[in-house]
């Protein structure tokens, strides 16, 4: 933010009035030749000033930041176009960072890594399969039981209605003799 201070050297706008027209009634003062006026209403400047500095402040923000995106985009681009090529020319001590192609005595140690993950993978291919299967068939058996169940339900109940009622059977309670007690 901008705030203007007071001069240093005590220049003020009241010490470059002329004495003689200080004097005068109607109380116009006039400046010295090479003196600067001040502003009467400074909050107004300072208001006009933060403004002009925000716009300022955010169109700077955005060139900035538009000017490290094309960077950015134009880096990108070069490395895809160049590869490691150019890291290596330009800056030897950072070729650590571009991938290098690997050795005849490294790919011979690989190649039966390679073969054991290819079957590896295979075999999990198959694994899956027949899980896969699995879960099928075990579908098929839950749907075979439950319409083996629902059969049996439809057979008991047309047991059920074509038998009679079995009859009950009442128990009658046992009968007490009339003998008089003993005396």
């Amino acid at each position: 933010m901008y705030t203007e201070s007071p001069p240093i050297n005590g220049d003020y706008p009241e010490h470059n009035i002329d004495t003689a027209e200080r004097v005068s009634s109607n109380r116009v003062h006039r400046l010295r030749p090479g003196a600067h006026p001040r502003s009467s209403g400074f909050k107004n400047t300072q208001v006009a000033s933060d403004r002009l500095s925000i716009s300022r402040r955010i169109i700077r923000a955005l060139g900035r930041f538009s000017l490290v995106l094309l960077l950015g985009v134009g880096a990108t681009l070069a490395w895809q176009s160049y590869g490691g090529e150019m890291v290596r020319a330009w800056a030897p001590s950072l070729s650590w960072l571009v991938p290098t192609s690997p050795s005849a005595e490294l790919q011979a140690l690989l190649k039966p890594v390679a073969l054991d993950l290819a079957i590896m993978k295979r075999s999990l291919e198959q694994l899956a399969s027949n899980q896969d299967q699995l879960a099928r068939k075990q579908d098929q058996l839950a749907q075979a039981i439950a319409l083996v169940q629902a059969a049996e339900q439809d057979i008991n109940q047309k047991i059920l209605a074509i038998a009679p009622p079995a009859p009950k059977v009442v128990h009658a309670p046992p009968t007490k003799s009339l003998q008089p007690p003993a005396q």
